[in-house]
C-alpha cells in the first residue's frame, strides 16, 4: 500500500511533464496544412516552358501534386520555406541522390541540373516564374 501511494504520488507529475512536452512539441515547427485550394493548385500548375512542363508531368507531379505522398506540394510555400532556407545546392543534391521516399533523380533520369533547379524553383515558388 505504501508503494502504491509513492507511485501514485509520482504519476501526476510524470503525466504533467509529458503533457507539457506534448504541448511544446505541438507548438514547434509543424508545417501548415494545405487547404483544398492549395491541393487544387498543386494538381493544376504547370511550368510555362512546354519541355519543362512535360518533364514535370512525368516526373514530379505524381508526388508533388498529391498530398498523400507527403512530398512538399507544388506551390505550397509553407512546405517549401524550410527546405529553401537550406539552399539550392543542398536541394539539388537531394534531387540527385534521393531523399526519404524520393528516388534518385526524382524519376527524371534525363533532367539536367539546370532543369532540376528550374523545377525546384517552379514548385517552391508558388507556381510563379513560368506557371501556366
Amino acid at each position: 500500500m505504501d508503494a502504491d501511494r509513492k507511485t501514485a504520488g509520482r504519476r501526476p507529475a510524470a503525466l504533467g511533464a509529458g503533457a507539457a512536452l506534448l504541448a511544446l512539441l505541438a507548438a514547434c515547427g509543424g508545417e501548415d496544412k494545405p487547404q483544398p485550394a492549395d491541393l487544387q493548385k498543386a494538381e493544376t500548375l504547370r511550368p510555362a516552358d512546354a519541355a519543362l512542363a512535360s518533364k514535370y508531368e512525368r516526373s514530379c507531379l505524381s508526388c508533388h501534386g498529391m498530398p498523400a505522398s507527403q512530398a512538399p506540394l507544388t506551390g505550397f510555400a509553407p512546405a517549401w520555406e524550410p527546405r529553401l532556407r537550406k539552399g539550392m545546392p543542398l536541394l539539388l543534391s537531394h534531387v540527385r541522390d534521393g531523399l526519404n521516399a524520393m528516388p534518385p533523380r526524382g524519376y527524371c533520369n534525363d533532367c539536367s541540373d539546370e532543369e532540376f533547379t528550374r523545377l525546384i524553383a517552379f514548385m517552391s515558388g508558388g507556381g510563379q516564374g513560368g506557371a501556366r
